[in-house]
């Protein structure tokens, strides 16, 4: 993919930089590039920390990279912190209590910090808190840093750069934390996020923690306005939502890229799919699981096949063992997924290169055998986890049987191969789509928190976004609220809407 001027710009920015990409505007490709980049110029033995939100990212930035990346972190938040911190240093903080073998499980709660740290020290168990506004990892990892000089001197010495991907997700203490790394530690620190797409503040993250870092003196700051992804019609829309991007609206000659049409309960389905080319992909997203599910079902009984992509019952594991659930899963629902596939979701703090791909598959193919027999499904999956050095629970390994003695769970492990779907809006986030269909019930617009939601609902639509308003008080202060929003670059609705 070739590089825009602000992309090689942004690659070639040494030292202390962060970046506000609007959606679609290909954020993960720069910051690859950028990485690859920085690793092939860098001649000491120093390495680079690329810190995402999720397993999946770590892994999509792992196969994007065509450089050794062998000695290199590229993995979740909480890993490294756990891995890079908590694990090797929190015995110079804490005592010799705390050298211990730990896992975790933020399915455990405490009220207070010293509750956490006894946990740990009685069970070794990594916790969370109660209050999930709260984060009991950065914050001990915060005070092992602060407090353990072995600890500082060893991420000096090791990190030349550390890079961290959708920081507008990060919480309070998270920022802190990463903020000490840079500005007393001294490690360079590429930072990529976008307010508008802070669709997680309910549970702790906190914008304003990356808005600030853009006031930071020692800085370079950047701004990537160009999507790639929707055509200029959509990209008018979601640009008007927010002040920061209003001044990119570009006025086009036609509007039938965003339909918006008002049905009744009965017939909104019909009325969307007169709209929908039923050659392109297409997503219904809702902001409930039970309106996700109903829509598609809805949309079925009218002429077109929507599979809704339900949440499966291993999505809610926080053990250390959660990826490896998931790829079992995978391992026996895809078909096309293989040991080789496996091996690379293990998590960096794992030790995947002292392990045997022939026994790995032995063993997966033990566990496939038994995928009728609970008990003994329940042995063999026990067997590869403690190859593989992990721990399992028979509350975990009863919620991977159901995932996958349920075939209508099936569907979450291989969405794309559907051309229709339904699906929360949360669970949209770094997807895309040719159509999507929103309802205005689901975004009364009336703060940022639920304007954020609706921008990174209609920026997953790359060539159709429609609008389904029903006659209802939340759907009706959308409307009211969504005019407002228009009118403070002097347009109405029907400046930027066609209606149907």
């Amino acid at each position: 993919m070739k590089l825009s001027a602000i992309q090689q710009e942004i690659i070639d920015i040494p030292g202390n930089l962060v970046v506000r990409a609007s959606a679609g505007t290909g954020k993960t490709h720069t910051m690859v590039s950028k990485i690859a980049k920085e690793i092939v110029e860098q001649k000491t033995h120093k390495v680079i920390a690329a810190i995402t939100f999720t397993i999946k990212a770590a892994q999509e930035i792992k196969d994007r990279l065509s450089v050794d990346i062998v000695q290199h972190f590229i993995g979740t938040n909480n890993s490294f912190a756990i891995e890079e911190i908590i694990k090797p240093f929190m015995k110079d903080v804490y005592g010799n209590d705390f050298d211990i073998d730990m896992n975790t499980d933020y399915a455990i709660k405490t009220a207070t910090f010293q509750e956490g740290l006894d946990k740990i020290r009685t069970t070794g168990i990594l916790c969370s808190y109660q209050d999930n506004r709260k984060n009991f990892i950065f914050e001990l990892a915060q005070n092992i840093v602060e407090n353990s000089r072995s600890c500082k001197l060893y991420l000096q010495a090791k990190y030349f750069k550390i890079y961290i991907d959708e920081y507008q997700d990060c919480d309070r203490t998270m920022h802190n934390f990463f903020m000490f790394l840079c500005d007393n530690l001294k490690i360079d620190t590429f930072v990529v996020g976008d307010e508008k797409q802070s669709i997680y503040i309910w549970r702790g993250a906190y914008p304003e923690a990356f808005k600030s870092i853009c006031q930071k003196p020692n800085f370079e700051n950047r701004f990537m306005g160009d999507n790639f992804r929707s055509c200029q019609q959509i990209q008018n829309y979601s640009n008007l939502l927010c002040e920061e991007t209003r001044f990119l609206y570009n006025p086009v000659e036609t509007l039938e890229n965003i339909i918006w049409l008002t049905p009744t309960s009965m017939d909104w389905a019909k009325l969307v799919i007169r709209q929908i080319d039923n050659n392109k992909k297409s997503a219904l997203l809702r902001f409930s699981k039970d309106n996700a599910r109903r829509g598609a079902d809805i949309l079925t009984s009218e002429g077109v096949k929507y599979i809704y992509i339900p949440q499966t019952p291993i999505a809610d594991i926080t053990t250390d063992t959660a990826w490896l659930y998931s790829a079992i899963a995978k391992y026996i629902i895809i078909d096309k997924y293989s040991v080789y596939d496996v091996i690379s979701e293990i998590p960096v703090e794992g030790n995947e290169n002292r392990k045997t791909v022939s026994v790995i598959k032995i063993l997966l193919n033990k566990v496939t055998t038994f995928i009728e027999d609970e008990p003994s499904f329940y042995a063999t999956v026990n067997e590869l986890a403690e190859y593989l050095g992990y721990d399992t629970r028979t509350d975990h390994l009863a919620k991977l049987f159901q995932t996958i003695s349920d075939t209508s769970f099936h569907v979450a492990f291989d969405s794309e191969k559907y051309d229709h779907i339904a699906i929360t809006f949360h669970s949209s986030k770094g997807l895309e789509f040719d159509q999507v269909i929103v309802f205005a019930e689901d975004y009364n617009l009336s703060d940022m928190t639920s304007i954020y939601n609706h921008y990174v609902s209609v920026t997953r639509a790359k060539s159709k976004l429609i609008i389904v308003k029903m006659n209802n008080n939340n759907a009706n202060c959308f409307q009211t609220n969504l005019s407002k929003i228009f009118s403070t670059r002097g347009l109405t609705l029907n400046d930027v809407i066609m209606f149907s």
